[in-house]
């Protein structure tokens, strides 16, 4: 029996190494980036106050859920994962408002709070796939 996986063709991959797009960002900007999602979090959090209260936590509604499953679909081209991320992070605020508004327990921060698990869920979920495929890998390599 033949197992059919999923690999990016190798006219994909040398294409989007040469492009500015496609190279990985530097680890300058994503730390930056990731402070950011983590200052909208706490800011959402403890409550407003600070002049970027709005921004931050919208940051972090828009860029939790996309950015987990942008990294499970690490296989993907960059476009395809975008593309993927943007849908997922409009499916999961809309379904978490939608079960809050349901449930009349609305606030931004379970909002927050309910986005945010959702993405720790498929990042971990993500993650452990991850972790599976690698022991398997090793286990048929050495058996």
């Amino acid at each position: 029996m033949q197992t059919i996986g999923m690999k990016p063709s190798s006219s994909l991959t040398e294409r989007h190494r040469g492009s500015p797009g496609g190279e990985a960002p530097t680890p300058v900007l994503a730390a930056a980036w990731c402070a950011a999602v983590a200052a909208g979090a706490l800011l959402a959090l403890t409550g407003p106050g600070a002049p970027w209260h709005s921004a931050l936590t919208f940051v972090f509604l828009a860029s939790a859920p996309g950015g987990a499953v942008a990294l499970a679909l690490s296989g993907l081209d960059p476009c395809s994962r975008a593309v993927a991320a943007l849908g997922a992070t409009l499916a999961v605020n809309t379904l978490v408002t939608q079960a809050l508004l349901m449930l009349g327990t609305w606030s931004a921060r379970t909002g927050v709070v309910a986005v945010g698990v959702v993405g720790w869920l498929v990042l971990t979920g993500a993650l452990a796939g991850r972790l599976v495929r690698r022991r398997r890998t090793a286990r048929e390599r050495v058996g």
